[in-house]
């Protein structure tokens, strides 16, 4: 009889593992994926600021837009933390001991995904329809005031970074200026004086004739 192969018993850290593996796939995606809209975000708001020059600290769409970029990078920072703190219990000889705490960890790492999963899902939607937003507005707004380090008043830094931007804006304008070739100078042209030939001063010109034809009278058509 053959004999049979013995079940692999799955352990609780092999789950761990398999989860934690898992998690950090969806975070290097969401990452690049995160990096990309953050980046594309930056553009737009300098489009926004360079089209509204004078009010720009007071436009609502520009305001909420750095905040959103900020949140976005916050959350980036939290997932990528939480990972390493996941790993770091992994790694721990005693597991049974920290078992779970990793659960309740990967569970919070899900959670930052998932609200990374809706930055896309309604990035129009969000920018485009901001009334009804408001909740996701004031999650932005405490999430950033609460995790900002050294900061009093947030808003007061959106328009010292605001001011930045704009700065920055200006100098490539005035660097691409200085840049442009300098075209020389066209002075006056000089007025044409009234050369207008008078009647009888024309004298026309004889074209020389060929050494042939010299002497010869024009031969008459039969």
């Amino acid at each position: 009889m053959g004999q049979k192969g013995s079940k692999i018993k799955i352990t609780e850290q092999d789950k761990a593992v398999l989860q934690l593996k898992q998690s950090k796939d969806s975070i290097h995606k969401y990452t690049r994926r995160t990096s990309d809209l953050i980046s594309h975000e930056k553009q737009e708001l300098k489009i926004l600021i360079q089209n509204n020059p004078k009010n720009y600290k007071e436009n609502k769409k520009i305001r909420f837009l750095l905040k959103r970029v900020h949140y976005q990078e916050h959350l980036l920072d939290q997932a990528s933390d939480q990972l390493i703190n996941l790993e770091n219990m992994l790694s721990n000889i005693e597991f049974k001991l920290v078992e779970k705490q990793f659960f309740e960890g990967l569970k919070n790492g899900n959670s930052i995904l998932t609200k990374l999963n809706k930055e896309f899902a309604n990035v129009d939607e969000v920018l485009d329809d901001m009334q009804e937003q408001m909740a996701y507005q004031d999650e932005i707004n405490e999430t950033l005031a609460q995790h900002v380090s050294g900061v009093n008043d947030y808003e007061d830094e959106i328009d010292k970074e605001l001011d930045a931007m704009e700065n920055e804006l200006m100098g490539k304008q005035k660097q691409e200026q200085e840049a442009l070739p300098n075209m020389p100078s066209v002075g006056r042209l000089p007025e044409l004086e009234n050369t207008k030939p008078k009647v009888g001063d024309f004298t026309p010109v004889k074209s020389p004739a060929n050494k042939e034809q010299q002497g010869q009278e024009p031969a008459l058509l039969a």
